[in-house]
C-alpha cells in the first residue's frame, strides 16, 4: 500500500483557456504521468465540446482520470471528488506514475489537496428538496445571503450563482447545527505543487473569444440541444451549454457572444480564487513551457 503523506503529486491550476491541457499532456509524457481531471463539468458524460475535454485522439497513451463519470442529472459533490481522485491519485503512485491534478475548478483542488474532508457531512435529500424549492421561489442570491449571515467563510468561497454549493452549506448547517466551514478537516495528504498558468488580460481574452467561436464552430449547439433533457441539472450550468439552453432560437452570433462574454467573466473570478488560494503554488506565464518543466522536476527530483 502506498502511503498517502509520501505522494508526490503536482496540479497544474489556472483559468478557463490558459492552455493547462496542454502544458499537462506535456508534463504528463516527459515524467511518466497520469492525468487527474479537477473540472466540475468535465466529469458529465456528453458535455464534450463545451467543457474542452481531450479527445482520445490527443491523450494518445496518457491516462486522462475522472472525467465522463456521472450522467448528466448526477448530483456530484465536492466530496465524492475528492473520494474518487484520491483513490485515482493512489493507483497512480502505487505503479511508479506521477499523478498530475489538471483543472480550473479551484475548489476541487483546494479541498482535494488540502485534505478537506466533506465525506462525513450529513446529507438528507428531503431537506435538499425543500432548500433547492426556497431557492427556486425565493432567488439564488436570497439563499447566499442567508448563507453569509450564518457562515460567512464558506459564503466567500462559493459564488452567489452557484445555488448547488449553495444549497449544500444550508443543508449541512441545518442538520449539524454547524458551519459547513467548521466541519471540514485538515490534513495535507500529499507532497504537493501547484503551477498555475497566467497570460496578460488581454491575450487571454482573446484566447477564450477564439475557443468559444472554435466551440460553435465544432457543433456546440447542437451537442447542447441533445442534453436538453437535462436543462433543470446543475450540469447544465456549464458555460455555453447554459446559454444556448436560455437561448434556444436565437442567432448564433448572439448566443456566442453572450457566452465569450460569461466566460470571460467567469476567468475573473477565476484568476481571484487561484490568487487566493493557500497552497504551495507558483505562478508562471502559459507561454514559458521550459520554466514549467524546470519547475516540476525540481520538485520531482527534491
Amino acid at each position: 500500500m502506498v502511503q498517502a503523506h509520501r505522494i508526490k503529486t503536482v496540479a497544474i491550476a489556472g483559468c478557463t483557456a490558459v492552455g493547462k491541457s496542454e502544458t499537462a499532456l506535456k508534463l504528463a509524457r516527459r515524467f511518466n504521468g497520469v492525468l487527474i481531471g479537477a473540472d466540475s463539468m468535465q466529469i458529465y458524460r456528453g458535455f464534450d465540446i463545451g467543457t474542452g475535454k481531450l479527445t482520445k485522439s490527443e491523450c494518445g497513451e496518457i491516462e486522462h482520470k475522472m472525467i465522463d463519470i456521472a450522467d448528466g442529472d448526477a448530483d456530484f459533490s465536492v466530496g465524492e471528488y475528492v473520494e474518487f481522485a484520491k483513490k485515482e491519485i493512489e493507483s497512480a503512485a502505487a505503479r511508479g506514475k506521477l499523478p498530475i491534478i489538471v483543472g480550473g475548478t479551484g475548489l476541487y483542488i483546494t479541498s482535494l489537496l488540502s485534505g478537506c474532508n466533506f465525506a462525513d457531512a450529513p446529507k438528507d435529500e428531503n431537506l435538499r428538496k425543500t432548500l433547492k424549492i426556497l431557492s427556486h421561489f425565493f432567488g439564488i442570491t436570497v439563499m447566499h445571503g442567508l448563507l453569509e449571515f450564518i457562515d460567512k467563510p464558506s459564503a466567500e468561497k462559493i459564488s452567489a450563482n452557484d445555488s448547488k454549493r449553495v444549497i449544500r452549506a444550508l443543508e449541512i448547517y441545518a442538520l449539524r447545527g454547524e458551519a459547513k466551514s467548521t466541519v471540514a478537516e485538515y490534513k495535507k495528504p500529499y507532497d504537493d505543487l501547484t503551477v498555475v498558468l497566467t497570460l496578460p488580460r488581454e491575450l487571454l481574452y482573446d484566447r477564450i473569444n477564439r475557443r468559444v467561436r472554435k466551440m460553435f464552430d465544432d457543433g456546440l449547439i447542437c451537442e447542447a440541444e441533445g442534453l436538453m433533457k437535462y436543462k433543470e441539472c446543475g450540469s447544465m450550468q456549464a458555460l455555453g451549454y447554459k446559454q444556448i439552453a436560455a437561448m434556444q432560437g436565437s442567432p448564433r452570433e448572439v448566443i456566442e457572444e453572450v457566452t465569450a462574454q460569461k466566460t470571460r467573466n467567469y476567468a475573473k473570478r477565476q484568476i481571484t480564487y487561484f490568487k487566493n488560494m493557500k497552497l504551495d503554488k507558483v505562478f508562471i506565464d502559459a507561454r514559458d513551457y521550459s520554466a514549467v518543466e524546470n519547475c516540476i522536476r525540481q520538485f520531482v527530483e527534491k
